[in-house]
């Protein structure tokens, strides 16, 4: 083996040949540009090769060795899982034959003949070079499908480019060679508003060039799925985007886990409806709430100490449970209904003045007459008040500041109520 250039090139080639003058040649063109070294059989090639293929970027092998009947170096290369990923180069005196064109078919990556010039062997070194450093896109297309998760590419324009999986959630013709390429979102998505949304995700991401990770509830078919987005731009060489590349994760059981913890953090043990804690949160979101006029019903059971102290607390919780099945039969889906702690509760009803909720306030107690515990009829004080947007509210905290008055004015209105009715059963 012979070095005939400086070590510092930054790329090194292996030239297998048994001529001198066809070393000459190709030494000739390329010194300048590579670190060429050299070996004269087969043999000694091939366990340069094995001992320094991490150093040697491409192999150029002369045709009178690597057409030999045997095709020996050429089987050793291409059958060594590790090598194949070498570039093999043919090296041809003047004219490139039928059969040394046949190679490529073999494991030669390309043909370089000694008549060329500096700058086309170049290219084609370089070229091959390139192509065995890069799996193709297809070999990446193949690996990536065996992941879990669906990774899909789209264009500069939100089309796409490929996908590793298809699901149930598209919309497909029933062609068997249907596939994904160059198809939008709205076109092959049963979910039509999911679609939208995700189109317009991509124009963002596309005009701003930030990344961006949602969760969405997808419906198709009678299934309910939740579905992990996160999408990154992707780059050229010169930092323009010319697409985005996204990752997606089905996490429909983590999310129904999730919602169910949260579920039981938001209810009350004992009546099932929503839990103090959850109020708090709760008047946050009405803080941000387009549902104007608001009403809240501040309500609480009368007689319960006695019914504790007569019976015992397990059947004072049996009154509270009656109390709370009360609400939810009249209230049901047209508000919420919070355990505040004790025997009270307070109602929230979105989209509903004062005088509506004052209707709702005669049917509970005329309801209420219905339910009866040990020979006591279910009794409850009610007071309600409300708010409207006036575009007086200013910001969030302003909005929290009158939804909290709001709540102290039915409670008043409540505790006025229960001395009322003491007053009257004097």
């Amino acid at each position: 083996m012979e070095i005939l250039s400086d070590k510092n090139k930054k790329r090194t080639l292996l030239v297998i040949t048994d001529s001198d003058e066809q070393f000459s040649r190709i030494s000739h063109r390329l010194s300048q540009d590579y670190r060429l070294e050299r070996c004269s059989d087969e043999n000694t090639a091939f366990q340069t090769i094995k001992e320094h293929c991490d150093s040697i970027s491409a192999v150029l092998v002369c045709a009178g060795l690597l057409c030999a009947d045997d095709r020996k170096l050429l089987t050793q290369v291409t059958n060594d899982a590790k090598l194949v990923k070498l570039p093999l180069i043919m090296l041809v005196d003047d004219v490139i034959s039928e059969s040394d064109s046949d190679l490529i078919d073999c494991g030669v990556i390309d043909i370089i003949s000694l008549g060329y010039g500096r700058r086309l062997m170049k290219h084609i070194i370089e070229n091959s070079i390139r192509i065995k450093d890069s799996a193709t896109f297809y070999e990446i297309e193949k690996m990536l499908r065996e992941l879990p998760s669906l990774i899909y590419l789209k264009d500069a324009e939100g089309k796409y480019v490929f996908s590793t999986h298809y699901w149930h959630h598209l919309k497909q013709d029933g062609d068997p060679d249907w596939n994904i390429r160059g198809k939008t979102d709205i076109e092959i998505r049963k979910d039509k508003e999911n679609a939208i949304k995700a189109q317009q995700s991509d124009m963002e991401l596309l005009r701003t060039g930030k990344g961006t990770a949602y969760t969405i509830e997808v419906n198709a078919d009678g299934i309910q799925d939740f579905l992990e987005i996160i999408k990154r731009p992707v780059r050229d060489e010169k930092g323009n985007i010319t697409g985005i590349i996204a990752l997606i994760n089905n996490v429909t059981d983590k999310e129904l886990l999730k919602r169910q913890l949260e579920e039981k953090t938001r209810k009350d043990k004992l009546t099932g409806l929503y839990s103090r804690t959850f109020f708090e949160e709760y008047v946050q979101r009405l803080s941000n709430s387009s549902e104007y006029p608001i009403t809240f019903i501040s309500a609480d059971c009368n007689g319960l100490k006695m019914i504790n102290d007569t019976y015992g607390h397990i059947v004072g919780d049996e009154y509270l449970r009656m109390a709370a099945l009360l609400f939810k039969m009249v209230i049901g889906k047209n508000g919420s209904v919070f355990r505040m702690g004790g025997d009270e509760f307070v109602i929230v009803l979105p989209k509903t003045d004062e005088k509506q909720a004052k209707e709702y306030i005669d049917r509970l107690l005329a309801e209420e007459k219905l339910y009866t515990l040990k020979e006591n009829k279910l009794s409850v004080s009610y007071g309600c008040a409300g708010i409207v947007n006036d575009g007086t509210f200013g910001d969030g905290d302003a909005v929290r500041k009158r939804i909290l008055e709001a709540i102290e004015l039915a409670d008043s209105r409540m505790y006025e109520y229960k001395r009322a009715m003491k007053n009257r059963n004097k």
